[in-house]
């Protein structure tokens, strides 16, 4: 193994794709799979350099291996995520604050791969901003690889006598059981499949397999190869985009280009990309490419979270350039000289708990900090008192076609621009929280259709509610179970998240498990079935239109009584972020009702009036008309002292519960009229 400048390049190419991507570049929507790129490069080069020490010495050193490793990715790394969390903590909310420093505890246990995929499959983690320690996935999916490829890789050397065929046998094995996992998984979980190290090894197989079978391939006919790799790349780079199934089949393209790439520098040959990638300009950005990687990602977030908005192409590009002066600095003054320092193995293997445990510590520091502010949010909120919304006896007299006075008193608030009121309930830092969860069992799981038939409420009662739905459907839950046990009404959920109206129609999981549930409502023959669907959160509100009647309407043959509850207004903005900005303000934290929101509401009260199907319209509990207009609608995101919602499209638990007796009214009002 000799040092190529072309590899310096490629990493540079690499490097580059990724943070123009990330900075929005609008041909660059695919750069993310510079990613896929590192991943056989680093393939490609740790199972070279472990080749050619077993070939030199006979065996190969795990302990050298290792040290050398932390010489070369923790100090970096460690500095970015001190360097994260420090900036976080004084330039972001403390809830960000503290998200950003949990993510960074993931990244400096290497695990922030598994953190993220769980985090992104989570339902209500959606349309949250990023956290600034994202790209620490790929770096777990590499580190994970050098914790499990070398030992393998030792063992399969001492069995096999360093015979090419053999390892190659299990490369190949391994990549083609990797690639095959990465598409059945991209089918089943888009995201598991995205973070997945046992869905990403393929990559890096296919660098080990260039590794071994570089040095028996005729070089000199590998040349023209590195120009379809190039175009390979940049294709990808060009021609994907966040909607492009990824990883699976699509992979293929970036990773065979970058092993094109990789093979046909080797050939040296006048044909060859090489020399183009070994120019002294890619060869500088090569050599702090980890570091950039490491500065650019965090650099961006932080600066668009502390503005408050989303920033320019040119503000990015500028912000790029501060990362690269940063990545330059960090490669001078740590980066390489921990590399080149000749450390004895003892004081090498303290690299790795060292670096880990700098983290930790600082994180822990933050922690305590961040917690003594979130103490004093939650210790005013469990003082507040919020005057009710509408008290149980006067709520029959509340007209339902017209917004409530609380909700009139928060736009006119808005629109004076008065200062939030304060303190807020639920605590801010625990709005994510604030939401209801069924008992174990009642839900189908992540990816199933179907699920025990639970009976919640009164549940013992003669009379029965059916909630047919998706998370809007859960979202009203505690409303609809404070009317039901005051009333004697046993509710049966029937409701799946993630599946809203639109695709209850489908061939997919959600397409399955409404027509599981829509038999098991059948079955039931309820007294009452609300059908509740997500909207106004939908790219095209108008395409759950449809659905919804037509569920109402198949529902009707089987139940009494069919209710559709209109969808709550979604906001712009996240509620956290907002209500924590700096000069927040109920006119900043006030959303505006959209023209497509308001169409879809009318068309799916229109056709309940034609199905014979009650509907409750919702928007007088969350809007209001904005003095002299009969049009427009404001929603703001705190009545009285109570914060509606816990994300842009959901309401909270604490807001629900204040509802209860609009809710109980309307209810009866639906059934009865």
């Amino acid at each position: 193994m000799t040092h190529r400048d072309d590899i310096q390049g490629l990493r540079a190419l690499a490097v580059l794709l990724v943070v123009l991507a990330h900075a929005g570049v609008p041909f660059l929507a695919g750069g993310f799979v510079g990613v896929d790129v590192f991943f056989v490069l680093s393939g490609f080069l740790i199972t070279g350099i472990l080749l050619a020490e077993a070939a030199a010495r006979g065996r190969i050193s795990l302990l050298d291996f290792y040290v050398r490793r932390a010489r070369r990715i923790l100090p970096a790394a460690a500095l970015t995520l001190i360097a994260t969390d420090v900036a976080g903590h004084h330039l972001l909310n403390f809830v960000r604050a503290r998200e950003t420093v949990s993510d960074s505890l993931w990244a400096a246990a290497f695990a922030a791969n598994i953190h993220f995929a769980r985090e992104g499959s989570d339902y209500f983690s959606q349309g949250q901003p990023p956290s600034p320690i994202l790209h620490f996935w790929s770096l777990s999916v590499e580190e994970q690889f050098y914790l499990v490829w070398p030992g393998v890789l030792a063992v399969v050397v001492c069995v096999f006598a360093f015979r090419r065929r053999a390892l190659l046998a299990v490369v190949a094995a391994a990549a083609c059981a990797s690639l095959v996992w990465s598409i059945l998984e991209r089918r089943s979980s888009p995201v598991d499949a995205y973070f997945s190290t046992f869905a990403r090894a393929w990559e890096l197989a296919l660098g080990a397999a260039l590794a071994i079978a570089l040095p028996k391939l005729e070089r000199g006919r590998l040349a023209p190869l590195g120009w379809l790799g190039l175009v390979a790349v940049a294709a990808a780079a060009v021609g994907f985009s966040r909607a492009t199934p990824f990883p699976g089949y699509a992979a293929l393209l970036p990773a065979a280009g970058a092993a094109c790439l990789i093979a046909a520098g080797a050939s040296r040959g006048r044909f060859s990309p090489a020399p183009l990638l070994s120019t002294a300009p890619l060869r500088y950005i090569g050599d702090r490419s980890y570091s950039f990687y490491l500065w650019h990602w965090p650099v961006l977030v932080i600066a668009a979270q502390y503005a408050g908005h989303d920033l320019g192409l040119t503000t990015k590009l500028l912000l790029l350039l501060g990362a690269f002066g940063l990545s330059i600095a960090s490669y001078r003054l740590v980066e390489n000289p921990i590399r080149r320092l000749r450390l004895n193995r003892p004081v090498g293997a303290l690299l790795w708990p060292a670096s880990a445990g700098l983290v930790v510590v600082l994180s822990l520091v933050i922690l305590h900090s961040i917690g003594a502010t979130a103490a004093r949010f939650e210790a005013a909120a469990a003082a507040v008192k919020p005057p009710a919304l509408v008290d149980a006896a006067s709520a029959a007299t509340v007209e339902s076609e017209k917004p409530l006075p609380a909700v009139v008193a928060a736009v006119r608030a808005a629109e004076r621009g008065a200062p939030l009121p304060s303190p807020l309930t639920p605590p801010v830092d625990r709005l994510r929280g604030d939401f209801y969860n069924f008992p174990d069992g009642c839900t189908p799981s992540r990816h199933g259709t179907s699920s025990k038939i639970c009976r919640l409420g009164a549940p013992g009662a003669a009379k029965t509610i059916v909630v047919f739905g998706d998370s809007h459907a859960e979202m009203w839950m505690p409303t609809i179970l404070t009317l039901a046990k005051r009333d004697g009404w046993a509710v049966v959920p029937l409701v799946k998240v993630r599946c809203v109206p639109r695709s209850w129609g489908g061939t997919d999981e959600c397409g399955r498990w409404s027509r599981w549930a829509k038999r098991r409502a059948e079955a039931l023959r309820p007294d009452v079935t609300l059908v509740i669907g997500s909207r106004a959160g939908t790219v095209d509100p108008l395409r759950s239109v449809r659905p919804v009647a037509d569920m109402s309407r198949a529902l009707k043959r089987s139940s009494a009584s069919v209710v559709v509850i209109g969808d709550s207004p979604s906001q712009t903005r996240d509620p956290v972020d907002c209500l924590l900005a700096r000069g927040a303000t109920m006119k900043t934290c006030t959303g505006k009702g959209t023209r497509v929101q308001a169409r879809a509401e009318a068309a799916v009260a229109a056709d309940a009036k034609r199905d014979g199907v009650a509907y409750v319209d919702t928007r007088p509990w969350f809007c209001a008309h904005p003095r002299g207009s009969a049009t427009g609608f404001l929603c703001p995101m705190v009545v009285n002292q109570t914060i509606t919602c816990l994300d842009r499209g959901h309401v909270s638990r604490t807001y629900a519960l204040e509802l209860a007796p609009l809710f109980r009214t309307a209810f009866r009002r639906a059934l009865f009229s």
